[in-house]
């Protein structure tokens, strides 16, 4: 396994729709930040650099980010030749409307001029993905993961207005019908990019759901990406989840998310976490993928270090590196 950098471990301080020294920041309301222990990039820098000087930094062989931030097709091109020149691998991702009706993925209207990314248009709540359609979307962004060299496009679906498991107006089973018509329609121009498309569960659906939809698709283009902490945000088990997601799976985030309890604070709550500090049994989920992924001895394990805006996220960063490298050293290839 190798250990990489999630591009929203920098989030608060790295892209320009969420910066905490932006007034748009300052209008969400959040604490900003009392010390940062690394400076941001600056307002005109392309932030992918900047993401791949701290993968570096840190000593991690991948790095994956939404393909909206690589820019236009040689920009896409230029950076991915950057990170092979210094022995990163570049993973990508897209937000996507996997369940979204016939009239909004509309792939008749899939063309390359249908869809972009406006940085200006995204926020914590919202993707910076416009286009004529989802499918248009995933077009562009498979064109772009395709000229950076990235293998892997991981297909997010959770966002705020999307249908999810607890979504009362229409059963569970026939949202995951439609993800797998969508999916199923992607997955030709995938074949044809030689890219692999993988589902990333996103505090939306179960493990166990996206992957009946892999099933139902039946495609080796189609697999998934195992987040380690989003179980526990729709009640599964993280380990029957590694379990079910583990022989489709090609990437993952490691990350940590702390419980309480509710006779420890009145209500039950998640609290982000530096690895290894919070309740994910990780060293049982990694046994389990080292076990039963195809591909174990390769698979990208990117840290996703998600932090309030008040933390230090270089910080946790450096204790969540040191706590997987000292805790679980047999795994890591690198």
């Amino acid at each position: 396994m190798r250990l990489g950098l999630s591009a929203e471990t920098y989030r608060w301080i790295a892209f320009p729709w969420m910066r905490t020294d932006t007034s748009k920041f300052r209008a969400t309301g959040h604490y900003a930040p009392y010390t940062l222990s690394t400076a941001p990039p600056k307002r005109d820098a392309f932030v992918p650099d900047w993401l791949l000087a701290r993968s570096v930094a840190h000593g991690l062989k991948v790095l994956t980010c939404d393909v909206g931030l690589l820019g236009d097709i040689a920009q896409a091109r230029a950076f991915g030749q950057r990170c092979t020149a210094v022995g990163v691998e570049l993973l990508g991702s897209v937000s996507l409307d996997l369940a979204a009706g016939p009239d909004a993925w509309d792939a008749a209207s899939s063309t390359q001029d249908a869809a972009r990314f406006d940085a200006e248009q995204a926020s914590s709540l919202r993707t910076g993905w416009i286009g004529a359609s989802e499918m248009a979307i995933a077009s562009v962004a498979m064109t772009l993961a395709k000229a950076a060299g990235v293998s892997t496009l991981s297909l997010v679906h959770g966002q705020p207005g999307r249908a999810h498991r607890y979504d009362s107006s229409e059963p569970v089973a026939r949202q995951l019908d439609r993800m797998a018509s969508n999916a199923s329609s992607l997955v030709p121009e995938a074949a044809a990019l030689d890219l692999t498309l993988a589902l990333e569960p996103h505090m939306d659906f179960r493990c166990g759901e996206f992957v009946r939809v892999i099933e139902a698709v039946g495609s080796s283009n189609l697999r998934l990406v195992f987040d380690v902490a989003n179980p526990l945000s729709v009640n599964e088990d993280p380990l029957d989840a590694v379990v079910r997601a583990a022989p489709y799976t090609v990437a993952t985030h490691l990350r940590d998310m702390r419980v309480q309890a509710l006779t420890e604070i009145a209500t039950g709550a998640f609290f982000h976490a530096p690895i290894g500090e919070g309740s994910v049994p990780l060293a049982e989920i990694l046994q389990v993928l080292n076990d039963e992924c195809p591909n174990a001895g390769q698979l990208p394990c990117c840290l996703k270090v998600v932090t309030r805006p008040e933390h230090d996220v270089e910080a946790w960063l450096m204790a969540s590196v040191a706590s997987v490298r000292e805790n679980h050293a047999p795994y890591w290839s690198d």
